[in-house]
């Protein structure tokens, strides 16, 4: 069997400062082992139970989810790595495989307790190697976390800006169309007869139809009304009437205020008139919508702004949460819609503001109300956010009706890592930092679950 030199371990960086005697006693306890390009320095669900130092060769380090595989990193020579002094790790997380003719040594399990009594210094630098193993994983892991929060939001946030902007994109472009036909018809309107009372009637009524937002008529309702305007418009001699029926139909004209224009002018005038009419209706229509997207953005801009917090103190400060919690729900409101998922807020007018680090909490709100969403069923999905004062603390209540979270997985929900998602969407650390920041606030959080109604309770100080 292949023995390990001294001269090897003194290569190692890690190890240059550790005294000779106990570099000689690693010698003597390890095993040396050759890997071919393809085999395991370790897999996934195995047992960790030996130290490990390259001596030489490269091997990648990734997660298998199905077909699905993740690059978490790679081992190189002079890494150390595996089961190291007073780790707890039982089993592997990941898998190793040798991407070049690799040679290893390995420290057994059972040879860790007299590593840890009679080599201070060798344990001292290794115990600090696992510290800075586990920081570094946590730091990437929390990274990857916050680089997938970034991706749903960015994701739905050029899906949510895409609408109004097309909207009025489309919109300006259908009252391009109008302007050009204007000239033609302004020739008929300018060759009516008629007084200044009269024009003054006219004006008054249809500014005031037009003051009227279009209502939201049912499907019935609608129809009645097009069959009433599709008679009366039968004997009417314009060429484009049936056109002008949707428009009409929308500002709820009926047949008594056709009649009451009508009947205001001479035969021949009321054609040019209607058409006049309807031709303000259909740029206030498209001017409004114009409106009501430019509107959408806007809002869409201050909440982002709002749930990011850019450019405020980001100390502890009084705030609403009910500001934090509106404001992450248009955030995520692409995925309720896309969907057709009921939500309902019952605010109450009771809670106070509260001392709290507002983009902190906005991820507590963001993580729960993803996660929810994501455990609603296909069809007839329920969301409720409940807030109450009780006593000195604020309550949050974020209920779904979906599948529920198993018993024998409830108790692991917050630990850091622990996932149920598929690869790619998330690394179980939502819960995790939901957690930390709740404690952070000196607050509390509690689950109840059950197939068809899960409940998070965050439970926050109002001082």
């Amino acid at each position: 069997m292949p023995t390990l030199q001294r001269s090897e371990l003194e290569a190692f960086p890690l190890l240059e400062n550790i005294p000779t005697a106990q570099l000689e006693w690693l010698c003597e306890h390890v095993e040396i082992d050759e890997l071919k390009s393809g085999d395991f320095l370790f897999e996934k669900g195995n047992p960790v139970d030996h130290m490990i130092l390259i001596l030489e060769g490269e091997f990648e380090v990734y997660f298998q989810n199905g077909n699905n595989k993740k690059t978490f990193g790679t081992f190189k020579k002079h890494d150390i790595t595996g089961l190291l002094p007073y780790s707890r790790a039982k089993t592997a997380t990941a898998s190793g495989v040798a991407l070049t003719p690799s040679k290893i040594a390995k420290l057994p399990r059972d040879k860790m307790t007299s590593l840890i009594t009679g080599n201070h210094e060798l344990t001292e630098v290794l115990v600090h190697e696992m510290n800075n193993r586990i920081r570094n994983t946590t730091h990437m892991e929390v990274q990857n976390e916050k680089l997938i929060a970034l991706g749903k939001l960015s994701a739905g946030l050029a899906h949510e800006l895409n609408n109004p902007a097309s909207a009025i994109v489309r919109s300006a472009s259908l009252l391009q169309q109008h302007l050009t036909s204007l000239p033609a018809d302004f020739k008929k309107v300018i060759k009516i007869k008629t007084d200044d009372k009269v024009i003054d009637e006219i004006n008054d009524f249809m500014f005031q139809k037009l003051s009227q937002k279009p209502s939201n008529l049912s499907i019935l309702e609608r129809s009645e009304l097009e069959d009433e305007l599709y008679d009366w418009f039968s004997e009417c001699s314009l060429d484009d009437k049936y056109d002008l029926i949707p428009l009409l139909v929308d500002y709820q004209f009926d047949t008594d205020d056709l009649l009451r224009v009508k009947d205001l002018l001479r035969e021949e005038d009321f054609n040019p008139v209607l058409k006049w009419i309807i031709q303000n209706m259909t740029t206030q229509k498209t001017v409004d919508e114009i409106r009501e997207a430019s509107d959408r953005i806007e809002t869409l801009i201050k909440s982002v702004k709002s749930y990011s917090y850019m450019d405020r103190n980001l100390d502890f400060q009084l705030l609403d949460i009910h500001e934090g919690i509106q404001n992450t729900l248009n955030v995520l409101n692409h995925k309720l819609i896309k969907v057709g998922h009921e939500v309902t807020t019952n605010f109450s007018n009771d809670v106070p503001k509260i001392k709290g680090l507002p983009g902190e909490l906005n991820q507590i709100w963001t993580n729960l109300i993803d996660n929810a969403i994501d455990a609603l069923p296909d069809e007839g999905g329920l969301l409720n956010i409940t807030t109450e004062k009780t006593n000195n603390f604020v309550s949050v209540y974020v209920t779904d009706n979906g599948h529920g979270i198993p018993e024998d997985i409830v108790n692991r929900i917050f630990e850091p890592f622990y996932t149920t998602k598929e690869m790619g969407q998330g690394t179980g650390l939502g819960l995790d930092i939901v957690l930390k920041i709740v404690k952070q606030h000196k607050g509390e959080i509690k689950v109840n679950s059950e197939p068809g109604e899960t409940t998070f309770e965050v439970c926050l100080p109002i001082k």
